[in-house]
């Protein structure tokens, strides 16, 4: 879900860009059917029907991952937009957090504003906290991976998708997890990911590969978690079959990550018209205030069931219900961090977080200068 770099304007891919945006409103669906309560029960045919949707959306995050390993590979180290990211993270945090205290004063204990005040190092958000941790590896990732050739970062990048997602998929299935990843809550997943992404960028993986192809794999991707899905639930469905069950929608699932991967490489492919590409544009640099307002406390807690009622709705209908929910909350959540950013530009946040940058350079360059003195 992380933002805060772009790639050059003359070389942007708007097809990146746009799938940023799907990411972030396939994560709200995601929250809207997990949290919100519009998941039907397991073996019936609504349930048959949103899963593709489910999918999609499990997917989403590995996307955010993928997505900063392929823009960030030639870009350029900024702790700015680090310090810019985590303000953000902060203002949102502490507004949202007032208007919560003013409506319910009770909800807000010390624990929740110890939380929320120090966002990164109490993990008020997994995502933003193991993210932080990616970027200060990246300028070490990227220098590696532009010194590898193409069959080099190939060999990379298959590298990372078996150890981390087919062999920590195998090992929860007895053992548990050979390499502590959390089930895909954590920096080691993440940075895996970014690395397969620079790797993406820097191979041209699959870069022959017609777009029609690229969707079809997609497509089959989704029927057989869908087919999975159904057969998991088979009142005599065999025993390691049953296993999956609760492991298929996991970040590090080797079907998930397909998904994620093919998502980036058929986005990057696409190409829009100017008026597009300036809503593209506009939407992009907002996606990660989506993420921090609606998984806030003051918004997560009433998020509780709330959108439960969509299962009222015919079986052939209930995605789409999802999605206009998903997208509504989502629509909403941009607005709020459009005003924020607004807010920014006043007070020329980036500016000052450009100053502290090169406070910070000048502190460390100090300390090596001492260092060799």
């Amino acid at each position: 879900m992380s933002n805060p770099i772009s790639t050059n304007r003359a070389e942007r891919n708007y097809g990146v860009d746009a799938l940023r945006c799907t990411a972030m409103l396939l994560i709200v669906c995601l929250h809207v059917m997990n949290r919100g309560g519009a998941i039907p029960a397991a073996g019936t045919a609504a349930a048959l029907l949103l899963y593709p949707l489910r999918i999609l959306a499990s997917s989403a995050v590995n996307v955010y991952a993928l997505i900063s390993g392929y823009v960030m590979l030639h870009g350029r180290f900024r702790p700015a937009r680090i310090f810019e990211l985590w303000f953000q993270v902060w203002v949102l945090n502490v507004v949202i957090g007032l208007v919560g205290d003013a409506i319910d004063p009770e909800a807000m204990d010390p624990e929740f504003w110890i939380r929320y005040l120090f966002p990164f190092t109490q993990k008020a958000y997994w995502y933003f906290s193991c993210y932080v941790g990616v970027y200060a590896f990246s300028p070490l990732i990227n220098r590696g991976v532009r010194g590898l050739s193409r069959s080099q970062a190939i060999a990379m990048l298959w590298t990372m998708l078996l150890l981390f997602s087919l062999c920590a998929t195998l090992g929860y299935l007895n053992q548990g997890d050979p390499f502590s990843i959390g089930g895909g809550y954590s920096v080691l997943w993440l940075t895996a990911l970014y690395t397969v992404g620079a790797c993406i960028r820097q191979s041209d993986f699959l870069g022959r590969t017609a777009p029609a192809r690229l969707l079809a794999l997609l497509l089959l991707a989704l029927a057989l978690l869908t087919v999975l899905f159904g057969a998991v639930y088979l009142p005599d469905a065999p025993e390691p079959l049953r296993n999956l069950n609760g492991r298929l929608l996991d970040y590090v699932s080797p079907l998930i990550t397909a998904v994620s991967v093919l998502l980036l490489l058929l986005f990057s492919r696409l190409r829009f018209g100017p008026r597009t590409q300036r809503l593209i544009a506009f939407l992009s640099p907002l996606t990660f205030g989506v993420y921090v307002i609606h998984v806030h406390h003051v918004i997560w807690i009433p998020l509780q069931g709330l959108f439960r009622p969509l299962l009222k709705l015919p079986a052939i209908l209930l995605p789409f219900g999802v999605i206009l929910a998903g997208l509504a909350l989502f629509s909403a959540c941009i607005l709020l961090d459009w005003l924020r950013a607004r807010l920014f530009r006043l007070l020329r946040v980036r500016q000052l977080a450009d100053r502290l940058e090169q406070a910070l350079r000048r502190w460390l360059n100090q300390i090596v200068n001492q260092t060799n003195g």
